[in-house]
């Protein structure tokens, strides 16, 4: 069955991207220690690609601000902040985050696969992290960040990197080869002892795979990228990035971040500088910018 944008809606709402990183019960401090483990641990390379503190007193939309850790990065540092998202729980968690720390921004509930809520030329910058990779119609979503943006307006995008570790060897290799390996009942308990990895994830994965039978390409990517239950991901190679932004003008790519908590004792072995320099030539993050 095809997946439309309710799937995606539903599962994003009762999942919060990255919102489980703090079990804090002080607010403050909860939405603190999410901002701490996102820039200073293995998406480090975040703030150096979305360049907060360059949009001071421009207007800056973000497609899919989710609990909006970004987004208050570019309102902190001056921007005339816009987040939108598909899900009503990720718009009250950004709310509540500007909230607490008296930043002001703006949050809309929109589908950006639809005529966006915004006149043409509206905004000199459009962000998004991590989101149209998640749509059905991804290509629907980057003509509106088109009309939306200003002559001379910037975009910076990050999609899931088909020419990268995560994809060739990971998920297309060495999670198809050992996956007989969930089939039995106790197989996620005892694989999440030896591994490390998370045991309902691995549950998830067993249920999908036990249940669903045979299991296509589109849906075996899906699941291995944001969960087992995850209803759509894609991955872009550079070619297909530079054809889904050809009415841009100076379009330019990079790579980033290979997640060594993906490889269990390996990964421990693999030095920072060396897990670093992996992620700039076979990275997980496709980041695409350029200007209308």
């Amino acid at each position: 069955m095809d997946v439309g944008i309710t799937d995606v809606r539903e599962f994003w709402n009762a999942n919060p991207c990255q919102s489980r990183l703090s079990a804090e019960a002080d607010r403050r401090a909860y939405f603190q220690e999410i901002a701490i483990k996102r820039y200073e641990g293995r998406e480090w390379h975040v703030p150096i690609i979305a360049r907060f503190e360059m949009f001071r007193g421009r207007d800056v939309l973000e497609i899919g601000c989710g609990i909006g850790t970004d987004g208050f990065e570019f309102a902190r540092h001056g921007a005339h902040y816009v987040g939108i998202d598909l899900t009503p729980k990720s718009i009250e968690l950004a709310r509540e985050r500007f909230a607490v720390f008296s930043v002001p921004g703006t949050f809309i509930i929109a589908n950006a696969e639809a005529q966006l809520p915004f006149g043409d030329c509206r905004f000199d910058h459009i962000y998004s992290f991590g989101v149209l990779h998640h749509s059905p119609h991804t290509e629907a979503m980057v003509d509106e960040i088109h009309r939306v943006l200003r002559p001379g307006g910037s975009f910076t995008v990050m999609l899931y990197n088909r020419s990268s570790i995560n994809y060739h060897v990971e998920i297309m290799c060495l999670r198809r080869l050992f996956r007989l390996m969930l089939y039995p009942h106790m197989a996620p308990r005892i694989l999440s002892n030896v591994t490390g990895l998370p045991e309902w994830k691995l549950a998830g994965h067993r249920q999908r795979l036990v249940g669903k039978g045979r299991i296509n390409k589109a849906d075996w990517i899906s699941m291995n990228t944001d969960g087992p239950y995850c209803p759509l991901a894609k991955v872009y190679s550079r070619r297909e990035g530079s054809e889904l932004f050809e009415k841009f003008r100076n379009v330019q790519q990079e790579v980033w971040e290979f997640n060594t908590d993906h490889w269990p004792y390996v990964g421990r072995l693999v030095p920072v500088w060396l897990a670093r320099a992996m992620g700039r030539r076979w990275g997980w993050h496709r980041i695409i910018s350029g200007n209308k």
